[in-house]
């Protein structure tokens, strides 16, 4: 039997992306070192091999996935899996929705912040694929938990877009209602502006203007993004003199300049 290093030597040998996917698969199946596990992965997510991705190529991903989901503690922070879980959700296959509600289920405290915030993001996009129901479901729990990213908002910025790709925009109002100004002023604007400008085109114009009235007084530019991006598209012209005090009434210069 070949040795893990003489695979990775063959794999980083490899000059075609099905010879190089077919390696990586290859190597990813049967070590557990996390050098040879980062170039298969690396090589696997490359735009060239990537695309030659398919359901034949599932079951060691899968199987791999699910052997870090029984060993925690071999993925601390959660990296294999959210790469892995990028893979299968790249795949499509809906049996995998199991995997994807273990990943839902996935917090990694280092010591006390969680960190898995990007594996649940790549979890919910797979569920969204095989079950929107029960995918929305869980948008609508991320969209205000506490443990959303502060460096990208995640995985609440992908629960929005979630929700708005099944047309179910009420939880996001709700946080607007509930819990967006302290998640703004702990450093998550860019997700309240995400959520401000989601609403949609039937959203009641009276009931956006108290929205407007309660972040404006925040005068963060993502936040007030939001605001000028959902009245700008949706022509609602009813909100311009709002809007034109906004503007006018900002700290931010660059905001202004938009």
């Amino acid at each position: 039997m070949t040795s893990q290093a003489a695979q990775h030597q063959q794999l980083r040998a490899a000059q075609k992306p099905a010879e190089s996917r077919d390696r990586a698969l290859r190597l990813l199946a049967q070590t557990h070192s996390r050098r040879y596990l980062d170039d298969c992965l690396r090589v696997l997510q490359s735009k060239a091999v990537i695309a030659t991705l398919d359901a034949r190529h599932r079951q060691p991903l899968r199987e791999k996935c699910r052997y870090y989901y029984d060993h925690p503690s071999r993925d601390k922070a959660g990296l294999l899996r959210e790469s892995i879980t990028r893979l299968l959700v790249h795949i499509a296959h809906p049996v995998d929705a199991d995997l994807y509600q273990r990943g839902l289920a996935t917090y990694c405290r280092q010591p006390v912040d969680d960190v898995a915030q990007n594996l649940r993001a790549a979890a919910l996009a797979g569920l969204a694929a095989a079950d929107p129901p029960l995918a929305c479901r869980y948008a609508a729990k991320f969209i205000g938990e506490s443990d959303t990213s502060v460096f990208n908002c995640e995985p609440a910025m992908t629960a929005i877009a979630v929700l708005v790709q099944a047309d179910q925009r009420l939880p996001i109002y709700q946080f607007l209602l509930r819990g967006g100004e302290a998640m703004a002023q702990s450093g998550r604007g860019e997700l309240v502006g995400r959520a401000l400008e989601s609403l949609g085109a039937d959203f009641p114009p009276p009931l956006y203007a108290e929205l407007m009235a309660r972040y404006q007084a925040l005068d963060q530019p993502p936040v007030s993004l939001g605001i000028i991006n959902w009245v700008v598209e949706q022509r609602v012209s009813a909100l311009y003199e709002r809007l034109e005090t906004l503007i006018l009434g900002t700290r931010a210069p660059e905001l202004r300049r938009f």
